[in-house]
């Protein structure tokens, strides 16, 4: 579950839409980090982020693809400093695309994988797909 301080969501406020944020998760889809401007431009998809008592998951679209990522990079040796496919989103609505880039690191110091999705404004270009 995500838990920052109510800090981190006033400064995400005052985010420059330019900026990308950054999203790490496990391989079992455990929040690990999420920066400011990644918490607004989750603001930007889903109004309603994060609840009011701060214990709100990351919207199922983000959770979405970070299973795509984790579907598409098992050939990720946890041994090796490998990177899986790249997984690429446009999300939200015309008026306020959100590119989200996804891919796979492994982490062989705790023999797992960490997902990590980057997010940014978008023009809406990007084609859908791997």
């Amino acid at each position: 579950m995500f838990s920052p301080d109510a800090e981190s969501f006033q400064s995400a406020q005052t985010t420059r839409s330019d900026s990308s944020g950054t999203i790490v998760l496990s391989s079992s889809c455990r929040l690990l980090f999420i920066d400011r401007n990644a918490v607004a431009l989750l603001n930007v998809l889903d109004s309603d982020f994060p609840a009011q008592n701060g214990e709100q998951g990351l919207p199922s679209c983000i959770m979405t693809i970070a299973k795509e990522v984790i579907a598409a990079s098992p050939a990720i040796h946890v041994h090796s400093h490998g990177m899986g496919a790249r997984v690429r989103r446009i999300l939200g609505s015309p008026e306020q695309p959100v590119r989200v880039q996804g891919f796979a690191i492994s982490n062989p110091a705790q023999l797992d994988m960490r997902i990590v999705l980057v997010l940014s404004q978008s023009n809406g270009t990007i084609v859908q797909g791997r």
